[in-house]
């Protein structure tokens, strides 16, 4: 039983949670390989992980993930509105 507990306190604490485009909701216990959305400028849009957590999310103007177009990176937990569009999203270092 306490191999179970230890287990499931490891997989909480890596959680995140992307919440963008009028309320999409993107989560996962790991990282996230590119995944394109449509989030206008304007709209808000929140990253939260769980504590303990070392996932980051780079943020990218493209669909495509490409690092040239990469607009924004963050490990901590923010909520903003963006302030151009974002086409793809993906989720590192965890």
């Amino acid at each position: 039983m306490k191999f179970f507990t230890v287990l499931t306190l490891a997989s909480a604490a890596s959680a995140w949670t992307f919440v963008h485009s009028g309320g999409k909701v993107a989560d996962g216990t790991g990282n996230k390989s590119c995944t394109k959305i449509d989030h206008k400028k304007g709209q808000q849009f929140s990253w939260d992980r769980a504590t303990f957590s070392s996932c980051c999310i780079r943020l990218y103007s493209d669909s495509s993930c490409t690092e040239a177009n990469q607009v924004g990176y963050s490990c901590s937990d923010w909520t903003k509105t963006a302030s151009q569009n974002i086409n793809g999203f993906r989720v590192t270092s965890c």
